[in-house]
């Protein structure tokens, strides 16, 4: 993309919360020292870290003096964040997590240019996942750009292709941000889509570039993060069905509502709580869809109402191991040792002695139960839990037609508890 004049005066300010990063942090900041647009600032607040990260910034800030240092204690990445905000020149902005990494040196001026020449207040760019050492391609927005297609850049509607993730992928216009006065809500986790919805609502129309832009570093303890602080998480979904169901936006509340079944429900069942069940149902009453209504699927409610009904039991002190035992069952084998499989297991064993075993295909040992495939552990169990949470039921039609025993899928599982 060729640089007109004009566009050597854009300023774009990075903004990126650092707690406890110091073993990444010299990457993050080298990627975006980096970037060939020629004014840039580095926002970078530090939230009260405990090991060398601050030390890291002091010796960056005397080598390259547009890199701004911000101290707090420890708040959260969203008020690092809002520190940002309000301090921030540029015009435009853009995150980055103090563990991730910028790709192309260009990207960065591609994308404000992109902004200058169309007019439009939002870009973004491509993302690649790293994890055990490899960088490969992330599938968001990819099959836009396919070769017989050949686009150098799409414009899209936001309102027609909402989703509330992966707003470090793009950079906004500031000035947009600081009139409305958005910034990103009290919330240790789930603070970025809330912020991101609302930008995206007033910008609405916006550009992808197929630059590779954003590395993101596949943590190992990924599945533990989203474990923690689940109140918080409910909090941001709940506000943007709320913000969805305001705008009519269908797709994004079945997509919210999807991820709470899909990502959250292990976190959810082991931190249940009265907020957390009180948030559920406020979430549940949300959604409630009338015969021939607007958004969410008769599935979906199925679901949600699942998830609750195992709150309750959680906190009466009753799970699914109890509920097992007092059918009499000894041995079952849980289909899929995924984030559901792990957490159907432990709950099992934290409270019987039912005898486990495992069905998986990449998964050899676990937990010290039996592990292997449909044909070895068939006879072992005369009961089978199906577990993966997406096309649960068809998978439970499929085994049906192989196994000897009883096939329960995770819905069929908790509408039995709830009968009990």
């Amino acid at each position: 993309m060729r640089l007109e004049k004009e566009d050597i005066s854009i300023k774009i300010s990075i903004i990126i919360p650092v707690y406890n990063s110091e073993r990444y942090l010299e990457e993050c900041l080298n990627s975006v020292i980096s970037q060939t647009i020629e004014k840039k600032e580095i926002l970078c607040i530090d939230d009260g870290s405990k090991d060398k990260s601050y030390n890291i910034l002091k010796q960056y800030q005397k080598q390259y003096p547009y890199i701004r240092i911000f101290r707090q204690d420890n708040k959260g990445a969203g008020e690092a964040r809002n520190v940002g905000l309000r301090e921030a020149t540029g015009k435009y902005i853009c995150f980055l997590d103090a563990d991730d990494f910028y790709l192309d040196p260009e990207a960065l001026k591609k994308m404000a240019c992109a902004c200058e020449r169309s007019e439009l207040q939002a870009c973004a760019g491509l993302r690649k996942l790293y994890k055990d050492g490899l960088l490969e391609d992330f599938f968001w927005s990819r099959e836009l750009f396919k070769k017989e297609r050949d686009y150098e850049e799409i414009v899209l509607d936001y309102r027609e292709n909402p989703d509330d993730y992966f707003y470090t992928n793009y950079i906004f216009a500031l000035e947009i941000i600081k009139r409305n006065k958005i910034l990103f809500p009290q919330y240790r986790r789930y603070e970025d889509p809330p912020f991101f919805l609302r930008v995206m609502l007033l910008i609405n129309r916006y550009m992808i570039l197929p630059v590779e832009f954003y590395g993101y570093r596949f943590p190992e303890e990924a599945l533990e993060r989203k474990e923690t602080y689940i109140e918080d998480v409910l909090k941001g979904i709940r506000d943007n069905i709320k913000i969805a169901k305001e705008n009519q936006l269908d797709k994004l509340e079945k997509i919210l509502v999807d991820r709470i079944s899909l990502e959250y429900v292990p976190g959810i069942i082991r931190s249940a709580s009265r907020e957390i069940m009180g948030l559920l149902q406020e979430i549940r009453i949300m959604t409630y869809r009338e015969k021939g209504g607007r958004g969410t699927t008769e599935s979906q409610t199925v679901l949600l109402d699942n998830i609750i009904t195992l709150v309750k039991f959680k906190l009466e002190g009753y799970g699914i191991g109890n509920y097992l035992e007092e059918k009499g069952i000894t041995t079952v084998a849980i289909y899929g040792l995924g984030r559901y499989g792990r957490f159907i297991i432990e709950e099992i064993k934290r409270s019987t002695d039912i005898i486990l075993y495992g069905i998986d295909q990449k998964i050899k040992e676990m937990y010290e139960i039996e592990v292997g495939t449909l044909n070895e552990i068939n006879k072992k169990s005369n009961i089978i839990i199906i577990t993966p949470a997406k096309e649960n039921e068809k998978l439970v039609s499929d085994i049906r037609n192989i196994w000897e025993g009883t096939v329960w899928g995770w819905n069929t599982l908790i509408s039995n508890m709830e009968k009990k």
